[in-house]
């Protein structure tokens, strides 16, 4: 069994607004950009005073598939965990 990498880290995230739709384009982390394939499903987390969103997305040309958070308490994204797609 492959273990996931979580991480828990701070990231930039670019993303894209339609109709209150949100579209990831790309982020950076430790000094990377990746740039968002395919958002595959998200979900919503009541949290505090407000929530927090998760994003499971592509970056075929890193072979990653990831875990992205958002939090509307203090408006930060976080890359929750990582693992190769193949």
């Amino acid at each position: 069994m492959q273990k996931i990498n979580e991480v828990f880290e701070p990231v930039e995230v670019i993303v894209h607004f339609n109709n209150l739709k949100i579209q990831i384009v790309k982020f950076k982390w430790n000094g990377s950009v990746y740039k968002v394939t395919e958002m595959l499903q998200s979900w919503k987390i009541p949290s505090r005073e407000g929530f927090i969103m998760h994003y499971i997305v592509t970056c075929k040309d890193k072979d990653l598939l990831c875990e992205l958070s958002f939090s509307n308490i203090d408006m930060k994204w976080e890359l929750v965990r990582f693992d190769s797609i193949t």
